[in-house]
């Protein structure tokens, strides 16, 4: 199961962001209060909301259970090995996936920066960015399934991303573009 929230043009974090913090759990609340931006304490607050309103729905959690970390930082729901989940944001949007299988799941905005394309995509992929109609449409989706891999094997980012989805082998991605709302999110999973 997935589930998006888009953040539209003029969206007041400060609003939502007080209609979420009684919701949270103490450790949850720190982390959203440890960051600087609303944008950010609103991201890190709804991710999680989400997060605990589809393990509801889903696996009838009455609410979400504690977080633990596997070596790279990768989180699982501890006690419940059973179902998997990913969370990505950016400022367009929340992607969330929740699953009984390991899932990476990673949303970005749509945007083109050639430096960086030089250094985390091979040349063939690069040649796909440079030869596409909308540039900045194919850097997002290759680097959203970079990045949904690295979260699904819960790599992290890692020094050589250029041939990151060579490694992919037996991963089913789904990319979703949303031209409207300005990003496109990737997921991975295994076949």
């Amino acid at each position: 199961m997935i589930q998006i929230f888009d953040i539209p043009d003029g969206f007041d974090a400060t609003v939502e962001l007080e209609e979420l913090l009684p919701r949270l759990p103490q450790w949850r609340l720190l982390k959203v209060l440890s960051y600087r931006q609303g944008i950010d304490k609103f991201l890190c607050a709804k991710s999680f909301v989400l997060l605990e309103d589809m393990l509801r729905k889903n696996f009838g959690l009455d609410k979400c259970p504690e977080f633990s970390y596997e070596c790279h930082g990768k989180p699982y729901l501890l006690d419940y090995s059973e179902i998997f989940f990913n969370i990505s944001h950016c400022h367009r949007g929340i992607a969330c996936a929740v699953m009984d299988k390991p899932v990476g799941i990673d949303i970005e905005e749509i945007q083109f920066d050639e430096d960086l394309a030089k250094v985390i995509f091979n040349p063939e992929e690069l040649g796909a960015v440079r030869s596409a109609d909308e540039p900045a449409v194919k850097f997002t989706e290759i680097w959203t399934r970079k990045e949904s891999f690295l979260k699904l094997t819960g790599e992290g980012l890692r020094d050589n991303l250029k041939d990151v989805l060579s490694d992919a082998n037996g991963v089913a991605f789904t990319t979703e573009i949303n031209q409207s709302t300005g990003y496109i999110y990737s997921t991975a999973t295994w076949k």
